[in-house]
């Protein structure tokens, strides 16, 4: 009896070390860290002219209730000589290494909207049609012929299949003094990773201010008529 004794007493004080042990590894991380907020001065959204001077209105910061626009850093790549969309970030980290960010989106040139018309069609290599029209497409110009469409495809499948903004063919068209149209940038789409074959049949009809087009992609035809207005 002696011995079971002896033999439960240390097995409980033994338990009792290994309890002991295993409290007094676990950490509890009790620090507090105060997240940086962002606000951005004026609109989230700015249409500047090409050719002018942009002067970004910046972005204020808060920690803790106080001010701390110091941290903000901005990645500002706005270029007026050329037309187009731009994104100005601001950062700033607070000393723990949380980050927070914020941006604005700088569309430079002249606003216009590119109504895709009747005549828009997208032809297949086995010669299947499909007829499309009455979607809006963001075009801007530099005032001297040359614009940026936001989906060469005339939103087929960024607003027609409803696929989104990763879809659209994004580039820049010339109208030349002929008033033919050239491609003269763009072209890709990020959500396949790819991009147009050819650009044909390039025209601008000022009486009726449309540009129309043939966009070679994916062994398909994309003829679109786009208004401007």
């Amino acid at each position: 009896m002696k011995k079971i004794f002896l033999y439960g007493l240390l097995f409980f004080t033994a338990s009792l070390g290994l309890m002991s042990c295993d409290d007094s590894d676990q950490h509890t991380d009790t620090r507090v860290t105060n997240y940086i907020s962002l606000k951005v001065n004026g609109d989230a959204v700015v249409y500047v002219d090409a050719n002018t001077t942009y002067t970004d209105a910046g972005c204020t910061a808060e920690l803790a209730g106080e001010d701390a626009s110091d941290k903000v850093v901005v990645d500002n790549p706005v270029n007026t000589s050329k037309i187009g969309p731009y994104t100005v970030v601001y950062s700033a980290t607070n000393s723990d290494g949380f980050s927070a960010s914020a941006t604005r989106t700088v569309y430079v040139g002249k606003p216009l909207t590119g109504a895709v018309s009747d005549g828009s069609f997208r032809k297949t290599a086995a010669g299947a049609i499909v007829n499309w029209s009455g979607f809006n497409i963001e075009v801007l110009t530099d005032g001297n012929g040359l614009y940026w469409v936001e989906d060469l495809l005339g939103g087929y499948y960024e607003q027609r299949a409803g696929y989104g903004a990763n879809y659209s063919m994004k580039g820049f068209l010339k109208v030349n003094a002929d008033n033919t149209v050239s491609l003269a940038g763009g072209g890709n789409v990020v959500g396949w990773g790819d991009a147009y074959d050819a650009f044909k049949d390039g025209k601008f009809n000022p009486a009726t201010n449309t540009i129309s087009y043939c966009v070679v992609y994916a062994n398909m035809d994309f003829n679109v008529v786009l208004t401007l207005k």
